[in-house]
């Protein structure tokens, strides 16, 4: 059976798994992703499914590879990543040396994009907008149904779309980025603000000190119906709604396809963002933008980094 392992690299776990020609995965391996060793890590989860090939009487036909940061397709080099340091920037050849077969190397959220396209929510449609919100804000465009790269393989970077030129700064170098807002970064920020204001809020209860808060606690309050936790959720989805019309006005996608842990903070956060991209589309007398969930869920980097490289 021909298959490929796909690896998908995120800011704190980078996963990898083998999956075959129809999008099925046959393996997986997890490890926690070293910020200053992104590439070692890579191999590492290379090297655990390698040993589980022969088990699985499986052929590795390549390797595809989908990272956060400025990617060189053509020769698999990252050129510059704003939350992780490769300690071999040529991720391409790092991998070939350990593992004789043909590489691919894509954004991340080019590779999750690119498995929604072939295997999940968006297949058979040519014209797909991905946006991945977790630790930060990533986008993929399959745009006639091919990927949107750019001259150098910076393209498709919505997350460092400039919403608030005074905004906060961000690491990409810019400030007032749609990350700083919408964002698991962006919703501890304007979080820990929050209850500097209003300490009475449950999202410290959860969080136990102001510097534990993450997006997860403030999801979990909301649930909860505090209204400072739900304040910090309409702001972060208004902004995304706005990064989302822009989106609507540049590609004029059939689909915008959702996907990222942040996504599970539910309609406190997706209700914002869905009526303020009605609001935007409705002003300019746009048609309605469908905008769905990613039905690979958390597998559409590894199932989208490996059918890369199969096709």
């Amino acid at each position: 059976m021909r298959t490929a392992i796909g690896v998908d690299v995120g800011g704190t776990g980078t996963k990898a798994a083998i999956v075959d020609t129809e999008g099925r995965i046959l393996a997986r391996s997890e490890r926690p992703t070293d910020p200053s060793a992104g590439t070692k890590g890579i191999i590492a989860v290379i090297d655990d499914l390698t040993s589980k090939a022969p088990d699985l009487s499986v052929e590795i036909g390549g390797v595809g590879v989908g990272l956060a940061g400025f990617v060189d397709p053509a020769s698999g080099k990252v050129s510059f990543s704003p939350n992780l340091t490769y300690d071999d920037p040529n991720v391409a050849a790092a991998v070939r040396a350990r593992i004789d077969v043909p590489v691919q190397v894509d954004n991340d959220a080019n590779v999750a994009a690119w498995g929604e396209y072939r295997f999940g929510t968006a297949k058979g449609l040519e014209h797909v907008a991905m946006v991945t919100i977790g630790t930060g804000v990533g986008s993929g465009f399959v745009v006639a149904g091919g990927l949107l790269r750019g001259a150098t393989g910076a393209a498709a970077e919505l997350g460092h779309m400039v919403i608030a030129p005074d905004g906060p700064p961000c690491p990409c170098g810019l400030r007032g980025c749609l990350e700083q807002f919408a964002s698991g970064t962006g919703i501890r920020r304007l979080a820990i603000e929050a209850v500097e204001q209003d300490p009475s809020s449950s999202i410290l209860a959860f969080a136990g000190t102001a510097s534990s808060i993450t997006a997860k606690h403030v999801a979990m309050a909301a649930r909860q119906l505090d209204e400072v936790a739900r304040t910090v959720l309409r702001t972060a989805g208004r902004t995304l709604g706005i990064g989302l019309s822009n989106v609507v006005n540049i590609f004029d996608p059939q689909v915008i396809v959702l996907t990222g842990g942040v996504v599970n903070a539910g309609e406190p956060y997706l209700g914002p963002a869905r009526d303020t991209l009605n609001e935007m589309n409705l002003a300019q007398r746009r048609r309605a933008t469908r905008i769905d969930k990613a039905s690979l869920g958390n597998d559409a980097g590894v199932i989208g980094a490996a059918a890369l490289v199969l096709d």
